[in-house]
C-alpha cells in the first residue's frame, strides 16, 4: 500500500509539472498575442471610464437643467406644457428624445407617464412608464401602481392586478398596503374574492399600523360573503 502510493505521488507530481511547462510554453508562443489583448481590454476601458465621466456626466447635467421647467409647469399641474414644452423650454419628451442615455432622461419618462396619465392618455402613459428604470431611482413601487391605475381606467383590470401585485410584494409600509387595496378592489371588480381577500388580510395582518388596516375587516367579510 505504501510503495503504490510513493509510486502515484511523483506520477502526480510529473504531471503537474508537464502542464505548468506547457502553460509556460503556451505563454511563451503567444506572448504578443496575449499582451495585445491585454491592451485592447485596456484601451476599452478607458474608453468606457472616459464615455460616462467626459460625455455622460455632461451631458446629464445639462438635461437636469433644461429639465428644471418642466418640473415647474408639472408642478403647476400644466401637463401639457411639462410634456411637450412652451416653446422656449424643452418638456419631458424631447429631453428623453435628446438626452435618452443620461439618469435624467430616465427620470423624464417617469414624468412623462404621469402626465399623460394625468390627460387621459393612458397607453402611452404605460409606454413610458415601462421606459422607466424605476429600480435605479427606487420608485419601482410608485411606478407599478400607477401602470395598474392605467389599466384600471382603459377597463382591463386583469392586466391591472398584475401590477398591483407586484407594487405590494415590495416591503413598503408606505406603498404596499395601498398597492394590495386597489389589487383587491380589481379582484373583486373580476369576481375572484378569494385573491381580493387575501391582498386584505395581508393589509390587515403586515400593514396593521396603516390607515388602510381599520378598513380591512369590512373587506374581508364582504369577499368572505360573495365566495
Amino acid at each position: 500500500m505504501s510503495n503504490k502510493k510513493q509510486q502515484q505521488e511523483p506520477d502526480e507530481l510529473q504531471n503537474v509539472e508537464q502542464a505548468l511547462s506547457k502553460t509556460e510554453q503556451f505563454i511563451e508562443n503567444n506572448r504578443k498575442q496575449l499582451l495585445s489583448g491585454l491592451g485592447i481590454v485596456l484601451v476599452v476601458a478607458i474608453a468606457i471610464v472616459w464615455f460616462f465621466n467626459g460625455y455622460v456626466a455632461p451631458k446629464n447635467e445639462e438635461a437636469a437643467d433644461k429639465m428644471a421647467a418642466a418640473v415647474r409647469y408639472f408642478e403647476l399641474d400644466s401637463f401639457a406644457l411639462a410634456l411637450n414644452g412652451d416653446g422656449m423650454n424643452e418638456g419631458f419628451i424631447e429631453i428623453i428624445d435628446n438626452y435618452g442615455i443620461t439618469e435624467t432622461s430616465n427620470l423624464a419618462a417617469f414624468y412623462a407617464g404621469v402626465c399623460e396619465y394625468k390627460l387621459g392618455n393612458y397607453d402611452e402613459a404605460i409606454n413610458y412608464l415601462n421606459k422607466f428604470d424605476a429600480a435605479s431611482v427606487n420608485m419601482e413601487p410608485a411606478a407599478l401602481t400607477l401602470v395598474g391605475d392605467c389599466y384600471v381606467a382603459k377597463e382591463d383590470a386583469k392586466s391591472a392586478v398584475k401590477y398591483f401585485e407586484k407594487a405590494g410584494a415590495i416591503e413598503n409600509k408606505l406603498t404596499a398596503p395601498r398597492a394590495l387595496n386597489k389589487a383587491g378592489i380589481a379582484y373583486e371588480s373580476l369576481g375572484e374574492w378569494a385573491k381580493a381577500e387575501k391582498c386584505y388580510q395581508t393589509i390587515k395582518d403586515v400593514y396593521f399600523d396603516s390607515q388602510l388596516a381599520m378598513e380591512m375587516d369590512k373587506r374581508i367579510e364582504r369577499c368572505q360573503a360573495n365566495k
